[in-house]
C-alpha cells in the first residue's frame, strides 16, 4: 500500500487568493475606462465621470463580478485555498459598498 503525501496545488495559497481578489475589480475598473473613457486621463475619468456622477460605488459593485468568475475557475481547478482568499477579499468589498450605501 503506498501512502504518498497529498499533492499540494501551484498558487493554493490565501494570500494568493486576496491579492487576486483586490487586484481584479480594479483592473476590471481599469479596463472600462480604456475601453470607453479613455479620451479623458484616468485621474479626470475618475473625478469627472464617478465622483461627480456618484456612480463610484455601483462601478465598483459591479466590478466585484470579476471576481465571481475567478473564484469559480480556482474551485474548478482545485484550487480551493486560493478561492478562499478570492471569497474573503469580495466580502471587503461587499462591507465597503454597504457602507458607502446604507451607513455613510
Amino acid at each position: 500500500m503506498n501512502s504518498y503525501p497529498p499533492v499540494k496545488n501551484k498558487f493554493d495559497n490565501i494570500w494568493i487568493g486576496a491579492i487576486i481578489g483586490l487586484c481584479a475589480p480594479l483592473a476590471t475598473l481599469y479596463a472600462v475606462y480604456l475601453v470607453k473613457y479613455n479620451y479623458l486621463t484616468f485621474s479626470d475619468f475618475y473625478h469627472k465621470i464617478l465622483i461627480e456622477n456618484n456612480i463610484l460605488t455601483p462601478s465598483i459593485s459591479l466590478c466585484v463580478i470579476s471576481n465571481l468568475i475567478i473564484f469559480f475557475l480556482f474551485i474548478w481547478s482545485n484550487r480551493n485555498v486560493t478561492a478562499r482568499g478570492i471569497l474573503m477579499t469580495t466580502f471587503v468589498y461587499l462591507g465597503y459598498v454597504v457602507y458607502q450605501k446604507y451607513i455613510r
